[in-house]
């Protein structure tokens, strides 16, 4: 489902003309009342080891932590900013993880937001792509993600080795194999778990500086070639979006892309659904934990520990989105009379 134009042949009858056009067409909008009748609360363990108890169908919480704000009009997905948790014997703040129902293959996936989680000591909020039952086989696409007081996202994809194309993101880690140490590119080497990872250099990408703009809209492309990503502040998204007929081709540079890598994209990702989340430490908070500028060897040695006492903090770690739209590739044959 390459989105190169496609043209077919057509016989000129009775002086009609048939052209052929492609383009995105729109398969799933969620947004306003009905957002979460679109997805699951997944209560699972996290499984990146968080200090985090995802709240899920039944659960006496669920109400306040997701619902819908008609005063907004936005879907909004919480943190329990209330309580104090203790490790080693609470599983952890309480929050949501929502999952689409429908599973895609393909797409072009634009999620417009009034709010992100702000930064926050010990918080790892993400919006992502991935194969629920056959990790890492079949990817991950990290559209929307970083830990604790960043103001900037992380763009990754999870499966095989790529290097960057024409991006604007600086590309940190290229090899995008989920355990992978080492790299043919850039520095050589990276942690296991990394994948391939672009910063985002767009102004007011991610946190604080996304939230005082009031939002901004994301756009991920995944095509059986390619994977990019893309970001607008409030305001700047292409008009096309708004339109509801979007076109990745007028959008110049997108923040990430596996165009000119050698990732077998139709090969490595497979069978996505859709992931809002906001997790608390886990394997990458806690492994940056001491340079993350809310260490206190004292007070708070570890990330749980501060999560654990200060319920205060995430007052502003919530998500409110205003839609998510995926896309389908689409060609359309059309008629037009010349007489």
């Amino acid at each position: 489902m390459s989105p190169s134009l496609i043209f077919k042949a057509g016989a000129l009858v009775l002086a009609c003309a048939s052209t052929a056009s492609a383009n995105y067409v729109i398969l799933d909008d969620f947004s306003g009342p009905t957002f979460f009748d679109n997805f699951y609360f997944n209560a699972t363990l996290d499984p990146n080891n968080g200090f985090v108890e995802y709240i899920g169908d039944g659960n006496p919480l669920l109400d306040s932590l997701a619902y819908y704000d008609a005063a907004s009009d936005t879907a909004i997905m919480r943190v329990d900013d209330t309580n104090t948790y203790t490790p080693g014997v609470d599983a952890g703040r309480p929050s949501i993880r929502a999952q689409t129902l429908n599973t895609y293959q393909y797409g072009l996936f634009i999620l417009d937001l009034a709010h992100m989680p702000g930064g926050a000591c010990g918080s790892w909020p993400a919006f992502w792509t991935t194969s629920i039952n056959h990790w890492p086989e079949q990817g991950e696409i990290d559209i929307i993600e970083n830990v604790h007081l960043a103001s900037f996202s992380e763009e990754t994809i999870h499966a095989g080795p790529t290097f960057p194309g024409q991006q604007t993101g600086t590309q940190t880690t290229y090899n995008c194999i989920w355990n992978a140490t080492t790299s043919d590119y850039g520095t050589k080497t990276q942690i296991s778990g990394q994948g391939c990872s672009a910063n985002n250099n767009n102004p007011n990408s991610f946190g604080d500086g996304f939230n005082l703009v009031h939002g901004g809209v994301y756009a991920m492309e995944w095509t059986d070639e390619l994977i990019q990503i893309w970001s607008w502040e409030n305001g700047a998204a292409p008009a096309d979006i708004a339109g509801g007929t979007p076109d990745p081709l007028t959008w110049g540079k997108p923040i990430f892309t596996t165009s000119g890598g050698n990732c077998d994209i139709a090969r490595h990702f497979i069978d996505h659904t859709v992931v809002l989340d906001t997790k608390f430490c886990g394997d990458w908070g806690n492994a940056v934990w001491e340079t993350s500028g809310c260490y206190d060897p004292v007070a708070y040695p570890t990330c749980s520990d501060y999560v654990g006492a200060n319920p205060g903090d995430y007052s502003e770690t919530y998500w409110a989105v205003r839609s998510l739209k995926v896309y389908q590739w689409s060609n359309a044959v059309a008629s037009t009379s010349t007489t």
